[in-house]
């Protein structure tokens, strides 16, 4: 006997490995902030943000779980209340991979501020401004 799966099968078997190992990375690195969340609800979490993820264009796993594991350590809803990264998730000139890179640099950028117990100057915060565009022909 054959055992055939199913597209869906495949997929949700994908992501159940997904979730268990983003969950598994962030009780190993946060365990003190994950200890009071039982595995079923952050998973839900982390699924319910990958999703939000995927509407920014971040649909690769490793962008997804960059987003995912952002809302975990600044707050759902960060992509809305944190200004510097919404206008870069709403950016038409970055790629996904880039958009991720600056999420997982501005956390780190900001973990880093309050550990030392300083404050970032505002230029630090800031989005990367979007690139001029090309002038036109003989307008130099």
């Amino acid at each position: 006997m054959v055992l055939r799966l199913m597209p869906v099968q495949y997929e949700a078997m994908g992501r159940a490995n997904y979730l268990q190992r983003l969950r598994e990375l962030i009780r190993h690195h946060f365990p003190q902030q994950s200890a009071g969340i039982d595995d079923d609800r952050m998973e839900q979490r982390l699924w319910e943000q990958t999703l939000l993820a995927r509407r920014y264009g971040l649909e690769d796993e490793r962008s997804a779980a960059r987003f995912a594991l952002t809302a975990f350590l600044l707050g759902e809803g960060f992509d809305r209340s944190v200004p510097a990264l919404a206008q870069i998730l709403d950016s038409d000139q970055l790629s996904p991979s880039r958009k991720a890179q600056a999420l997982e640099d501005f956390t780190l950028l900001l973990f880093s501020l309050l550990e030392r117990g300083q404050t970032a100057p505002a230029h630090e915060l800031l989005p990367l401004p979007a690139p001029a565009p090309p002038c036109p022909a003989g307008t130099h």
